[in-house]
């Protein structure tokens, strides 16, 4: 019984410890995939690309530039395209940080180009 208890506090502290090291480390900054975004028809597409200087931030201020432009569009909801992927520990923190970016409705690229 002691030796289950003892496998399982230094299994969770492994994995505590890498959760840790990718979320608060250079690391992770290169594990992260890019967000895409869209509008609902695919006129305005997004893509945060970290290492290129094109981040959340910048995504906002786009947005709200094509708007500007296109003041006609029927539906102004802003869509990201990726899914939610919970398991990749890695992004958690992202989850934290810019949780509105994880709440914004799904498109999936079939129904965009359905639209």
């Amino acid at each position: 019984m002691k030796k289950k208890h003892v496998r399982l506090i230094v299994w969770s502290s492994v994995f505590i410890a890498v959760v840790l090291v990718t979320n608060l480390t250079i690391i992770g900054y290169f594990l992260k995939r890019h967000y895409t975004y869209s509008n609902y028809n695919g006129t305005f597409r997004f893509d945060e690309m970290r290492l290129k200087g094109i981040s959340y931030h910048t995504r906002n201020e786009a947005y709200h530039n094509f708007l500007k432009r296109n003041p006609d569009i029927k539906d102004k909801q802003l869509y990201r395209t990726f899914t939610l992927d919970p398991w990749r520990f890695w992004e958690w923190h992202e989850w934290y940080y810019h949780f509105d970016r994880f709440t914004l409705p799904y498109l999936s690229e079939k129904e965009l180009q359905q639209n």
